[in-house]
């Protein structure tokens, strides 16, 4: 292991302990970390010290990410290299940050979320309630399915925060769902739709008789935690027994959540609550509406149409 990757086990550490990041946080690190190291190794000579990392490196490394990554995962992987250096920094591992000099300047283009219309969320629950469920095995998926779907939709969860619930996070009497999301912040959702907690209870009922001594609410049949990947698999496979064709994601049902909540009429600032959210420039990308409802708005809603009976006129049907 050269210089470099011992400082970034010390960093993943620093970052654990000191920072408390979560560890979906720290693996992420890693995993932007990894990255800085292969592109090091495939230089010419290869860089195996920090001290050898320059503006000049930084730069060919942009380059490097450009051809790529989207503009949205380059900022990442800066970003979680600027925290390095200014951990190097700090412990007086590098004397001159190389960052000091260092600008990034990308701007994202307009990227619109895919979400879905309240009735393909329909259909996809719809699909898991009526999964054929003949043996206790089958019983048991159905259900579970269920029930992660409706928490999908119901408070516009991160797969990751659906997956690391456990039991002492569900208040199901109460309605109470407490959520550890981003950056260890906590946040409490609220399960006011009877069938939400109808599904919870039965899925609890069912996988109390399993015996699985696992602190996580939701498992396998194999009795193992449910993984994201897991999750992932199981909305992909209702999202075709749905007969939906474009791609549906976990994350959709957040967006979908968030687009939806807002065309109820939902104040933004709840919507970012809601979600999880530190700013509320990251939400205020769910202000988005399409074309027919903007017909639908200024059609319904537009103030011109109060001014008719004052001034005696009778809206056109088409006739002569």
């Amino acid at each position: 292991m050269d210089q470099i990757e011992l400082c970034i086990e010390k960093f993943l550490s620093y970052c654990t302990t000191r920072r408390k990041l979560s560890a979906l946080s720290v693996r992420n690190y890693r995993y932007d970390m990894e990255c800085f190291v292969r592109f090091l190794a495939g230089q010419m000579p290869s860089v195996t010290s920090c001290l050898q990392i320059t503006k000049g490196v930084l730069d060919a490394y942009l380059d490097y990410l450009s051809g790529k990554y989207k503009v949205k995962t380059i900022k990442r992987k800066i970003a979680c290299l600027r925290s390095f250096f200014n951990f190097l920094e700090y412990e007086e591992i590098v004397g001159i940050n190389p960052f000091q000099k260092f600008h990034l300047n990308m701007r994202e283009g307009i990227h619109l979320p895919t979400t879905m219309a309240l009735t393909e969320v329909g259909l996809i629950l719809k699909a898991a309630y009526e999964q054929d469920s003949r043996g206790p095995g089958e019983m048991f998926t159905r259900i579970r399915d269920a029930a992660i779907l409706e928490l999908l939709f119901a408070g516009g969860l991160r797969v990751s925060e659906l997956c690391c619930l456990t039991f002492p996070d569900l208040d199901i009497d109460s309605g109470r769902l407490r959520i550890h999301g981003k950056g260890n912040k906590e946040r409490i959702v609220y399960l006011e739709n009877s069938e939400i907690t109808q599904v919870l209870k039965e899925y609890l009922e069912i996988r109390s008789t399993l015996h699985i001594d696992l602190p996580f609410l939701f498992v396998t049949k194999f009795r193992g935690p449910m993984s994201t990947q897991g999750v992932r698999d199981l909305v992909t496979k209702y999202t075709k027994l749905a007969g939906i064709s474009k791609n549906i994601t976990p994350h959709v049902f957040r967006h979908s959540f968030a687009s939806l909540m807002l065309e109820e009429g939902v104040d933004i600032k709840f919507i970012q609550d809601f979600l999880g959210h530190s700013s509320i420039s990251t939400t205020q990308i769910y202000l988005h509406t399409t074309g027919e409802k903007k017909r639908e708005i200024m059609s319904k809603m537009h103030p011109r149409r109060k001014l008719n009976s004052s001034l005696g006129v009778v809206p056109s049907d088409g006739g002569e």
